[in-house]
């Protein structure tokens, strides 16, 4: 071991997790020293906007720097632009639509290659200009890290989702192996994420839908989910329960329809038929959308709470323990 490997472990770290939502900034903060923990704290920050972490935030992180000299900030990115293929290869890019040169990629054990348009990239930059950042976390490695937990990882064919406040990313996986995956951010008016940040068009929500490779007449909407028949379960239950759904409860429905519909109808994926479902819940999801998830797709459905900021931190951790 080099002796600055050494000196590493013996310095006090201080990780600190974010999450931009559409009003509000939340933080995990950790201090760790010689593996041993001294101080985990959660803040909850009401900001101006998802352009603007304002000024209560901006000197929150900054005071908590100067507390220690070891300080890592990372980012969990929740925003629009960014996805995932089952290749490492960036040359394939093209091939499943995504412009190679106005993304950013990386490559996760050659098992499959994450990429965030570099319009997000830059957003991330801008907001956090006043405070720095150090790293920036896909909801796709997120969710791999939860996968990667799990003590048995079959080879049938399984949905894994990571369902936060404004958003729910998807992974179908054969054991290990990516079949097809998808991120949605269900919040409200999510293109304006896309404005003064670029000198392209900004997208509208028709641009979004299309980028989902939906023609308007194939729009899955939530009434009209699989075409279920009258006296199908959803009809009876769910659909009865609508009321009890909000708007982007009911987004869930429809976009998790639309990747499924995606998946098993596209011939760039590998498709097979799934059997499992795994929801890594880190928001609370509505009970009448495991309903669906269970009893409409005949999915055998298992939930589990979780932390995206903890998982944020471990990943932190890792990069800088390297």
């Amino acid at each position: 071991m080099g002796l600055f490997n050494s000196v590493k472990k013996r310095l006090t770290k201080q990780f600190l997790a974010v999450i931009v939502e559409e009003n509000t900034c939340k933080i995990k903060q950790k201090v760790i020293k010689n593996n041993t923990i001294l101080h985990v704290e959660d803040h909850t920050f009401d900001i101006p906007s998802k352009d603007d972490l304002g000024a209560e935030v901006t000197t929150f992180l900054n005071e908590l720097q100067e507390e220690y000299d070891n300080t890592y900030i990372a980012l969990f990115l929740n925003t629009l632009g960014q996805g995932v293929i089952p290749v490492c290869d960036e040359e394939q890019l093209q091939k499943y639509h995504v412009d190679r040169h106005s993304v950013k990629t990386i490559c996760v054990d050659t098992r499959f290659m994450m990429y965030a348009t570099l319009i997000d990239i830059k957003w991330a930059d801008k907001i956090f200009r006043d405070v720095g950042l150090d790293f920036v976390f896909s909801p796709f490695l997120i969710l791999d890290y939860f996968i990667m937990l799990e003590d048995n990882l079959q080879e049938q064919v399984t949905l894994f989702i990571l369902n936060t406040n404004n958003a729910f990313t998807i992974m179908i996986n054969k054991g290990t192996q990516l079949l097809y995956g998808s991120f949605f951010n269900v919040a409200k008016e999510e293109n304006l994420l896309y404005t003064d940040y670029t000198d392209e068009a900004v997208m509208d929500d028709e641009e979004v839908m299309d980028e989902l490779n939906l023609e308007e007449d194939e729009e899955l909407e939530i009434d009209t989910i699989g075409n279920v028949s009258d006296n199908s379960h959803f009809v009876k239950n769910v659909m009865k329960e609508q009321a009890r759904l909000d708007e982007q409860d009911q987004r869930i429905i429809k976009y998790l329809s639309a990747a499924l519909k995606e998946f098993y109808s596209d011939e760039l994926y590998k498709s097979d038929f799934i059997t499992h479902a795994k929801i890594y819940d880190g928001a609370g999801m509505h009970e009448d959308i495991i309903k669906y998830i269970e009893n409409e797709l005949l999915l055998d459905t298992s939930a589990v709470n979780i932390s995206v900021r903890d998982a944020v931190i471990e990943l932190a951790l890792r990069e800088v323990s390297v």
